[in-house]
């Protein structure tokens, strides 16, 4: 494994060089100067790579599109200032596997780069604490689903789809808002019956319903939807 970093922002550079130094990962660096020296050094490997960016500059964030086209064996890692929740999420739909910011210890920079390496998403305990916070904040916004009722007539069109479709909000039940809380901390449904008293099966059949009502499929869409 090789790491590459291109870091601009001063404040950023000091505080990511005390954290190399204290992880002794100085001698496993290339330090880039300039996005130019980082991509033509990234032509010349073979090997998986980190590739830590500074998103403050903004140019570092159109680079990640590239990297991604020319490189399938490059992994990148945006360091920057921003600690919003929902900003950091943005970075991770552009690509990079985790955010690094200044409220990082040695160990959580360690964790993000190695989680990087398998394609994994990592997000230090003090941002899943802003995750949870908000995700606490905002839960009654899980309860707004959209409902298609019959058309005033009661008849279908010639597609099969209604012909005036309506939106309403119907709100979970109390049991569904709880079972929704345990998803977005990351539970599993045994852990979830374990801690509510009830079967697994019956966790199962609640999230068939939540998962309905919300109209998503998966715990990724219900945490990406609450974060929208």
């Amino acid at each position: 494994m090789g790491i590459d970093v291109y870091v601009s922002n001063q404040t950023i550079n000091k505080w990511f060089n005390s954290i190399l130094k204290e992880l002794d990962f100085l001698n496993e660096c290339t330090i880039h100067k300039n996005l130019d020296s980082l991509y033509n050094s990234l032509l010349n490997v073979n090997n998986a790579r980190v590739v830590l960016l500074d998103v403050e500059d903004r140019a570092s964030c159109e680079y990640v599109a590239s990297i991604h086209n020319g490189f399938d064996n490059v992994h990148c890692v945006a360091i920057g200032l921003n600690r919003n929740i929902s900003e950091i999420f943005t970075y991770f739909n552009l690509g990079f596997s985790s955010y690094i910011d200044l409220s990082y210890s040695a160990i959580e920079v360690y964790q993000a780069i190695h989680k990087s390496l398998g394609n994994s998403k990592y997000l230090s305990t003090s941002q899943q604490e802003l995750l949870l916070e908000h995700l606490t904040h905002n839960l009654e916004g899980l309860a707004k689903c959209i409902t298609i009722p019959s058309s005033s007539n009661g008849q279908n069109n010639h597609n099969g789809h209604h012909d005036s479709i309506k939106y309403s909000e119907k709100s979970l039940t109390e049991k569904e808002k709880k079972v929704c809380e345990f998803l977005l901390k990351g539970f599993t449904y045994k852990e979830i019956a374990n801690s509510l008293g009830v079967t697994s099966f019956t966790i199962n059949q609640r999230v068939k319903g939540i998962y309905k009502k919300l109209q998503v499929r998966s715990r990724s869409e219900l945490s990406f939807r609450y974060l929208s």
